[in-house]
Formats: structure tokens, C-alpha cells, sequence
């Protein structure tokens, strides 16, 4: 089994990219092969609404997601990982997910072999867990409907702010870990 990373936190060593990391350990304990992209290391730019992918098999920017997104087809399991900044996904989360438009079909359907299991991670400042509960919502049926994707777990990880803060709830880290060593099932 090959499971990807996807990290679109600016924090490094922040609480997203914690739990991320924390899910894919769960996930090579089940013999998994993981990689992790973090976003904000990575040189790409936005949709350019060209449509060039949809008469070809591929978007028209060679920049680094073109590796993510060849990456991504082969992955079996996809952790998304993304902070809550101003309401929504981060605009790291939020370029590269505009530029998945790439990965679908002019009729909308998938370009993605199907079968691959998500989980989705969001952290976020505000302690109400359900504040933003529509944001991952739609997200979950965006990757369901345009990727094809299982979305298997959505971990939610609210009131948090210091970066790393969350390794020192072990309930939490352990539900991470749990998520990744869940994902094949």
C-alpha cells in the first residue's frame, strides 16, 4: 500500500503536519510506503483556467505538483491535511486543491484510478469543533465526487495554536495514529 501526505500548512512543525505525520506512522505500521508533500515548500502556481486538461491528460503547468499529482495516482490512501485560517482551508490547501480540476474528466468524472482511501485533517484555532463543519463537509463530497475517493475519517483538531501543540494530547495523537493504522480497512 502507498500513502501520500498532503500538508497545506505554512508551519513545518505545526499542529496539521504533527497529526499528518502521526496518521502515516499509523499507516507504515501496516506496512504502508508513505512520502509527504508540504505545500508551502513547493514552487506552483494557481489554475489558469485554460482548459488545457481537458483535451489533454494533464494540466499545462510543469511545476512541482506535477510530481504530486503523478504521486497521487499511484497512492492508495491520501491524507489531506490542511489549517483553518479566516473560515476556510488554508490558500496553500486552497491552490492545490483549484488545480485538481486537472485530475477530472471533461464529463466531471475522475481521472484517478478509483479505490483510493482518504483521510481528511484540519486544525484550527477556534475550540468549536463544529464551527466549520460545512468546510470539511464539502470537502469530503468534493473528494468523493471529483476524485472518487473514500473519504474513511475526518479529524477535527480544534483550539489549538502554539505549532506542535498537539503531541502533548495523547488521546489525540493516538487517534491519529489509529486513523492511519484504519485506512487499508
Amino acid at each position: 500500500m502507498k500513502v501520500i501526505g498532503i500538508v497545506g500548512s505554512p508551519r513545518k512543525n505545526g499542529n496539521t503536519n504533527t497529526l499528518v505525520q502521526q496518521v502515516l506512522e499509523g499507516a507504515v505500521e501496516t506496512g504502508a510506503e508513505t512520502r509527504t508533500f508540504l505545500l508551502n515548500e513547493m514552487k506552483y502556481s494557481g489554475c489558469q483556467a485554460c482548459d488545457y486538461c481537458k483535451s489533454h491528460e494533464k494540466c499545462k503547468l510543469e511545476d512541482d505538483l506535477a510530481e504530486l499529482f503523478e504521486e497521487l495516482a499511484e497512492a492508495d490512501g491520501v491524507i489531506f491535511g490542511a489549517p483553518i485560517y479566516f473560515g476556510q482551508f488554508s490558500g496553500q490547501m486552497k491552490l492545490f486543491l483549484d488545480r485538481c480540476y486537472s485530475l477530472v474528466n471533461p464529463d466531471l468524472s475522475t481521472r484517478l484510478p478509483c479505490g483510493k482511501k482518504a483521510i481528511i485533517v484540519v486544525a484550527q484555532g477556534m475550540s468549536d469543533s463544529a464551527a466549520y463543519n460545512g468546510v470539511y463537509e464539502e470537502f469530503g463530497g468534493q473528494i468523493s465526487r471529483f476524485m472518487g475517493m473514500d473519504v474513511k475519517n475526518t479529524l477535527v483538531v480544534a483550539g489549538y495554536h502554539t505549532p506542535g501543540e498537539v503531541k502533548n494530547d495523547a488521546e489525540l495523537m493516538k487517534k491519529a495514529k489509529d486513523a492511519g493504522l484504519n485506512l487499508s480497512k
